[in-house]
């Protein structure tokens, strides 16, 4: 009785909102995150599961989703409504004007999908809050393409575009996202600090140091990369000219390269490249090789798979680029270099020396510190 004399809402609708206190916000994007092969995806589930824990009514919203997307099913496990369209329910206006109430929280992921719904969601719930999620700040990513002299042309188009979408379109939003402190710094060129917020990759221990290999049972090094451009171009960096230098002395060392980058660069045959396409676990190849690299020249945000070695206490060799927004520390964290001879001589030297290795292992727990689920939590109570 007194359970039910507590039910005031005359709908499905409306209870649901009620069992979670009238919180709800609602999370956009181009597509159903992938979280299992993509660290911007990864992140972003994290976050919606943040919000969950935190007693929100989560839902997750994108256009031309429909049942059989088998990620649809992932979400929902977790207590998060997915909507998706069939022939007689494709209008996510007349969903949101039927399922939340004015004050929902609406969180855009990436500049595309802020440009495609902030007005409509505007219009529709115009007292409600919006928030903008950077992911990464892509004008800065196209200008240092262009500054590497790629693809010119076509990047400064893009960089022009986006410039204009992440500083003046979205003055609309109520709060924006940066990744890093280092963007977050960079963005109060245009706005007041106050409306920004970091909300970094979250990362965790996956397995406990001692289920690790010892340094003398590992081989071979990683290379993680999707068919993001800045991930082909580090692709080619290591293979033209950090490989040939590391090769001279370690010659039958092999390169793991994990990911759908295989699909696209199909000019790289060498015995010592192995493609391994997208693996759906890749425990293994964290436990049974020496380290991870990234050689990015350029790019922009926080780097997932430099976040995830840590996670597997896998040491990690890295560019500034790399590095950035991460707070790592030179032969602390990581081995940081951007010249080829000097990325070259960081792997040879984590690849023999095991005191070093061991050094940058012990450390790598401290190195996620920043990006736990505990902080995330603390800044959602803090700024939602």
């Amino acid at each position: 009785r007194h359970i039910l004399d507590n039910i005031h809402s005359k709908t499905v609708e409306a209870r649901i909102l009620e069992k979670h206190d009238n919180k709800s916000i609602i999370f956009y994007n181009s597509s159903v995150p992938e979280y299992d092969k993509d660290s911007g995806a990864n992140r972003l589930k994290e976050i919606m599961v943040a919000f969950k824990n935190l007693g929100y009514q989560v839902t997750f919203l994108c256009n031309q989703n429909y049942i059989n997307n088998p990620y649809n099913e992932f979400y929902q496990r977790l207590g998060i409504q997915v909507f998706y369209e069939f022939d007689k329910f494709n209008d996510y206006e007349k969903f949101l004007k039927k399922n939340f109430p004015i004050d929902t929280i609406h969180w855009f992921y990436g500049p595309n999908t802020f440009i495609q719904y902030i007005d409509s969601i505007k219009k529709l719930q115009p007292n409600s809050k919006t928030i903008y999620d950077m992911v990464d700040i892509h004008h800065i990513r196209l200008d240092r393409a262009i500054e590497l002299g790629e693809s010119i042309k076509s990047n400064a188009r893009r960089y022009k575009k986006y410039y204009k979408i992440e500083t003046q379109d979205i003055k609309k939003a109520d709060k924006i996202i940066a990744i890093s402190d280092f963007e977050f710094i960079y963005m109060q060129k245009f706005f007041d600090k106050e409306k920004l917020v970091t909300v970094s990759n979250i990362h965790y221990p996956k397995i406990k140091i001692e289920d690790t290999l010892p340094f003398e049972d590992r081989k071979d090094i990683l290379f993680i990369g999707s068919q993001h451009i800045p991930n082909v171009d580090a692709l080619y960096f290591l293979f033209n000219q950090i490989m040939p230098l590391v090769w001279k002395e370690l010659p039958e060392l092999k390169v793991n390269v994990i990911g759908n980058i295989n699909e696209i660069v199909k000019d790289i045959n060498h015995p010592n490249f192995v493609f391994q396409g997208f693996v759906h676990d890749i425990t293994d190849f964290f436990i049974s090789n020496k380290m991870n690299i990234a050689p990015l020249r350029y790019g922009a945000g926080v780097k997932g798979k430099i976040g995830q070695s840590f996670e597997y206490y896998l040491p990690v060799v890295t560019t500034s680029i790399g590095a950035e927004g991460m707070k790592l520390v030179n032969n602390e964290n990581a081995l940081i270099d951007d010249s080829p001879e000097g990325f070259a001589s960081n792997i040879i030297k984590l690849y023999t020396d095991k005191n070093l290795w061991l050094h940058l292992q012990k450390n790598s727990e401290n190195s996620l510190i920043p990006f736990s689920r505990e902080n995330l939590e603390k800044i959602i109570n803090d700024t939602f």
